[in-house]
């Protein structure tokens, strides 16, 4: 019996540290793929809909310690972004809210903001914009949101 306790505990702390080494650099962490993310236009902000897959580890390490434990990534991905709140975070998919993401232009009329391109911590495989019309642009491989104007 307390092998098994030393063993688990033994895994545990390896799992962390594993974890916590790919958020301290600047690339993505190896153990979260971000296979897509749908990003909704509401007016001067958007919702975000990130859809991942686990390693096997943090998929062990989310089953002991929950999903909390990789918030932290998801932060990382929207590091370029103020304003940033993780609404959700499952085993593998995440909802994250960003206010103030566009802006109206002057220039363009009362109705019509534009979104300046931002990073993302990762190259995302599908990038879909959904736009408050309900017209969808669907992009492949991208590290950066586009630059785009919409009528709000």
């Amino acid at each position: 019996m307390n092998s098994r306790i030393i063993l688990l505990i033994t895994g545990l702390l390896l799992s962390s540290i594993f974890l916590t080494v790919g958020t301290a650099s600047a690339e993505p962490p190896r153990y979260l793929q971000v296979k897509s993310i749908t990003m909704t236009l509401e007016g001067p902000d958007a919702t975000f809909n990130i859809e991942y897959e686990l390693d096997f580890i943090a998929r062990m390490y989310v089953l002991f310690l929950g999903t909390g434990s990789i918030e932290p990534a998801i932060y990382d991905i929207f590091n370029d972004f103020d304003n940033t709140e993780v609404l959700s975070v499952r085993e593998d998919s995440a909802v994250v809210k960003v206010m103030n993401v566009s802006y109206q232009d002057p220039e363009q009329g009362e109705n019509m903001l534009f979104h300046d391109s931002h990073n993302l911590g990762t190259t995302v495989d599908t990038f879909i914009l959904i736009f408050p019309s309900g017209r969808v642009r669907t992009f492949s491989d991208l590290s950066a949101t586009p630059n785009t104007f919409f009528e709000a």
